[in-house]
């Protein structure tokens, strides 16, 4: 009777321990791996989102035309372009290297800080020069994601 006990295969209580800690330590490493990733991402499609809205406004003020289907208003007076329901995704306000090259691409005009930290829909207005190039970005919260 004792040696068909001894005879059983399976796993111990012990054993069985074991394998559930070390995935339990692998998980508790790989959430904040996963959360800095997500938290790229968003800012990824912050960046994204505002080079599509500047090539609306560029768009907007190479034809001096506003488009109402597109919720982009182009004021000649004020040499402005506004464009409405720009998304915003992250909170972190790191940009990257995204970001840097957008910036290149806005002859070093900073992006709206706020549109890195708080998430949310906004009116973002590009003001131009006399030189016909952007000078200034601001952008205005419409609605915030909650």
């Amino acid at each position: 009777m004792i040696k068909k006990l001894r005879e059983r295969e399976g796993f111990t209580l012990a054993e069985l321990l074991i394998v559930v800690a070390i995935i339990a330590v692998l998980v508790a490493i790989a959430i904040p791996v996963f959360n800095s990733q997500l938290e790229k991402s968003r800012d990824a499609v912050t960046v994204s989102n505002i080079r599509a809205a500047y090539a609306q406004a560029q768009t907007a003020y190479l034809t001096k035309e506003s488009d109402a289907a597109n919720k982009v208003t182009y004021n000649k007076t004020a040499k402005t372009v506004a464009v409405e329901n720009v998304e915003a995704k992250g909170t972190s306000g790191e940009f990257g290297t995204t970001g840097d090259e957008l910036k290149k691409t806005l002859n070093g005009v900073a992006l709206p800080e706020d549109m890195g930290h708080i998430p949310g829909t906004y009116t973002v207005t590009f003001f131009y020069g006399d030189d016909d190039k952007i000078s200034k970005i601001e952008a205005q919260i419409t609605s915030t994601d909650d």
